[in-house]
C-alpha cells in the first residue's frame, strides 16, 4: 500500500485487493463521445477488480482504465454490462435503456479543476464506506494524474442490486455518470 500525498491509501497491486487501486497503466485521457454501451461483450482483462456475494448472486466490479464492466452471476445466468471505449463495444452509452428487469441511465456532465478534486474527494470516502459496509466497489487512480478516476460503487435492496459509475476525464473537462439496476429475479430469466 502507499499513500498520495494527503489521500487515501492505494493499492499498489494491479488488481485491487481494497477498495482504492492505483491503475498500472498511464492515463490516456478520452472524452464521453468515444464510450461505447453493451450488455453482452467479451470479458476483458481487468485493471482492478472486486467481487462480493450478495445473496447467492456474485456481483463482479471491474475497471478497465477509463472504463467498466460489471458482472453479476447466480451460476446459471449472467449478465455484463460494459461501458468502454472497445471495438467491441460499439453502440453509442445511451442516455436511457431498459430491457426486463435491467435499467441503466447515464449522463455526462462538465467540471472544472475545482470539482474534479471535489469529486475524487467525495468519490473515496463513498468507496471506502460502501466497501467497509460489504458491498464490491472500486475507485481506479491513475498514477501521475490525481483527477483521472474511474469508480464503481454497488448496493442491493431485497428486489435489485444497483450500480452506480462515475468515469473523469479531466482534459475534456467531462465526468460521465451512469446508473444501472437489476431486479434479482431478472439474473435468474436472463
Amino acid at each position: 500500500m502507499s499513500r498520495r500525498p494527503g489521500g487515501p491509501e492505494i493499492s499498489d497491486d494491479p488488481v485491487a485487493v481494497g477498495p482504492i487501486a492505483t491503475l498500472s497503466v498511464a492515463y490516456a485521457d478520452t472524452s464521453a463521445a468515444r464510450l461505447g454501451f453493451s450488455l453482452d461483450a467479451p470479458l476483458q482483462d481487468p485493471l482492478a477488480v472486486r467481487d462480493a456475494e450478495i445473496d447467492g448472486i456474485t456481483v463482479s466490479v471491474r475497471l478497465l482504465g477509463t472504463s467498466h464492466q460489471v458482472v453479476l452471476d447466480d451460476g446459471v445466468h449472467r449478465i455484463c454490462e460494459t461501458v468502454a471505449c472497445l471495438p467491441e463495444v460499439a453502440s453509442a452509452v445511451p442516455e436511457s435503456f431498459q430491457q426486463t428487469g435491467y435499467h441503466f441511465t447515464s449522463r455526462v456532465e462538465q467540471a472544472t479543476a475545482d470539482r474534479f478534486a471535489t469529486l475524487v474527494e467525495q468519490l473515496t470516502a463513498l468507496v471506502t464506506e460502501r466497501s467497509a459496509a460489504g458491498f464490491p466497489c472500486v475507485l481506479g487512480v491513475f498514477p501521475g494524474h490525481p483527477h483521472a478516476v474511474t469508480a464503481i460503487v454497488t448496493d442491493a435492496s431485497p428486489e435489485e442490486i444497483s450500480w452506480r459509475t462515475w468515469h473523469a476525464y479531466p482534459n475534456a473537462g467531462e465526468v460521465v455518470v451512469t446508473a444501472s439496476h437489476l431486479t434479482r429475479d431478472r439474473v435468474a430469466d436472463s
